[in-house]
């Protein structure tokens, strides 16, 4: 979930409509609970839908490819691996502003950290985060109740099927074509 936290958040509204905004994510965990905070734009009406400590899904999706059935040794379908976490939560508005700028500044020291230091500093210095840019959004968090993982990497599939597939993703310059083959590749040596 940390390595995807580009995640979509899902709620339905007061007409049982669901709604969907991708967001990005921290995950925290203490005390043996996992909780997500992130921040919607106040523009953006689904962040009413947290207010009365309401029931979320957040979707975190790992790598994922299509999978070609010519790649088998026998006889197979298209089809589509993939490794994707779903949450289920509550979710609770950040009570202060304090709170939202907190959140912020952990969201951009994580982004930030792969850039130049100097110039992440440089940025903070110009950017103190301003009430009018914390008026913008609204800062919530979830306390997650339930996960589940779901990967599909052909598992049911023979060794030589596998190892065919393996062969034609290692061949991609795509990177969650890389994944899915190493994914496969430790599933196989697990078999071993």
């Amino acid at each position: 979930m940390r390595d995807n936290a580009f995640a979509t958040i899902i709620t339905t509204d007061e007409n049982g409509k669901p709604i969907a905004t991708q967001l990005p994510f921290l995950v925290k965990q203490s005390d043996n609970k996992i909780k997500l905070e992130a921040h919607f734009a106040k523009v953006n009406p689904q962040w009413k839908q947290l207010e009365n400590n309401a029931q979320v899904l957040v979707i975190f999706q790992g790598p994922h490819c299509y999978i070609s059935p010519s790649w088998y040794d026998e006889a197979g379908v298209p089809t589509w691996d993939y490794v994707t976490v779903q949450t289920y939560g509550s979710a609770k508005l950040f009570e202060t502003k304090q709170q939202t700028a907190e959140l912020i500044e952990e969201l951009t020291d994580k982004y930030e950290q792969v850039f130049d230091k100097t110039v992440t500093k440089r940025w903070k210095a110009k950017n103190n985060y301003p009430d009018t840019m914390l008026n913008a959004i609204v800062g919530f968090e979830i306390t997650v109740h339930t996960i589940e993982g779901k990967v599909k990497i052909g598992q049911n599939k023979s060794r030589k099927d596998l190892e065919g597939v393996v062969k034609a993703l290692d061949k991609s310059p795509l990177d969650n074509e890389k994944a899915i083959s190493d994914l496969i590749k430790k599933y196989l040596k697990s078999k071993d």
